[in-house]
């Protein structure tokens, strides 16, 4: 059987589409896939996957900016003192 690999690029607006409709459908696949008939279902629970993780790093990485903040600022208080 010969398969050829096809590498899809996906777009802002596709990935923001993506995780609406997975979210507002409760995980609701079938419907989902619906939407993106192109993709099979494995290919967008993947892509959501890849989307919640990148979106965890994100939050994590404000959260490390924060803190840092708050540490600096709060040397800068002592040094005051």
């Amino acid at each position: 059987m010969n398969t050829k690999r096809v590498y899809h690029r996906w777009t802002e607006h596709e990935v923001r589409l993506l995780y609406r409709s997975v979210t507002s459908s409760n995980r609701n696949w079938v419907s989902v896939q619906e939407q993106f008939p192109q993709f099979s279902l494995l290919q967008l629970q993947n892509k959501f996957t890849m989307i919640e993780k990148q979106f965890l790093v994100k939050k994590e990485a404000e959260n490390d900016s924060v803190l840092e903040t708050v540490r600096v600022l709060m040397e800068l208080m002592r040094k005051r003192e």
